[in-house]
């Protein structure tokens, strides 16, 4: 087993991560339910339609909404008055119009602190290991290096690894650059000039012109690939960001070696990442982006 620059997988699944929809009509004030019957599908999902129409404007009247989501008035006016009354929405007394309310700031809060990166990413990382027979890191990043925070290494094969808790430079390899191709270019410059490129390998790229269109070319193609042997000889890898609606907060790698034939990542490597990266994004919340049109938010 060779070091990635040192894994068999620490399980952080959560065995009781299921979820339950209240019944809305028992919890629901007497007063709401005197309201026009609607389905409760239907209720359901005028609700939610209301709620997304705040993704375009901070505050509407119950007219706007009418118009806007094509919804029969008195309906309109019953859902918001139940969204109200439990504080999802705020309906300002003097100009009647709603804006988004307290109780959603605490469910925000509440959905952010369930959602553990590494409980999300730990199926996708078992497939890629199994199918590619490569190990996979996961790693996030913070300052200027990376941590290694979960991995899968291979059953019964020869594979490159590292230990869980280890932390790698920021300019390593491909690992690196899939936080930093995300990263704002003044921050990039900042790590740069404070702690130069290591040379790790002849191959590293360690002039800062050259490294930097290596980054654009990775945000172009949402991911990066260290096919040369820049972080550590006879290893080659391909690493994807994992992103949330900030920005990338992890990313995964498939490592492997390149003295043995078919073994190094390639097509088939990168394909499977990144979809298992845009799966893993999505169920963080991020929204679906083109690989060149990835804003620059990592941390």
């Amino acid at each position: 087993m060779t070091s990635y620059g040192s894994v068999t997988r620490t399980r952080f699944y959560d065995a009781n991560s299921s979820y339950r929809l209240a019944n809305l009509h028992h919890v629901l004030p007497s007063a709401t339910r005197a309201a026009p019957v609607v389905a409760p599908v239907s209720a359901v999902e005028r609700g939610i339609q209301i709620l997304r129409a705040f993704e375009l404007e901070d505050e509407y009247s119950l007219t706007e909404l009418v118009s806007l989501l094509s919804l029969n008035k008195s309906t309109a006016f019953g859902i918001l008055q139940t969204l109200t009354e439990h504080r999802f929405l705020t309906r300002d007394e003097h100009t009647l119009r709603y804006r988004l309310g307290p109780a959603l700031i605490r469910l925000g809060y509440l959905a952010r602190d369930q959602t553990d990166v590494r409980r999300i990413a730990a199926p996708y990382m078992d497939t890629l290991a199994k199918e590619l027979r490569k190990s996979v890191l996961l790693g996030t990043f913070h300052q200027d290096q990376l941590t290694v925070i979960d991995k899968v290494d291979p059953v019964g094969s020869l594979h490159v690894s590292a230990a869980i808790g280890q932390q790698i430079p920021f300019s390593a390899g491909s690992f690196g650059r899939a936080f930093l191709a995300w990263l704002p270019e003044e921050r990039v410059d900042e790590l740069i000039a404070t702690h130069g490129l290591e040379s790790f390998t002849p191959d590293s790229i360690t002039d800062p012109t050259e490294y930097k269109a290596q980054l654009a070319l990775v945000r172009e193609r949402g991911y990066a690939v260290d096919d040369t042997e820049e972080y550590l000889l006879g290893v080659r890898a391909v690493s994807v960001p994992l992103m949330n609606l900030d920005g990338v907060v992890a990313a995964l790698t498939v490592v492997g070696f390149t003295s043995r034939s078919g073994d190094q990542p390639g097509e088939q490597a990168i394909k499977a990442a990144t979809a298992a990266a845009q799966a893993i994004s999505a169920q963080l919340g991020a929204e679906a982006f083109e690989p060149g049109e990835a804003e620059a938010k990592t941390r």
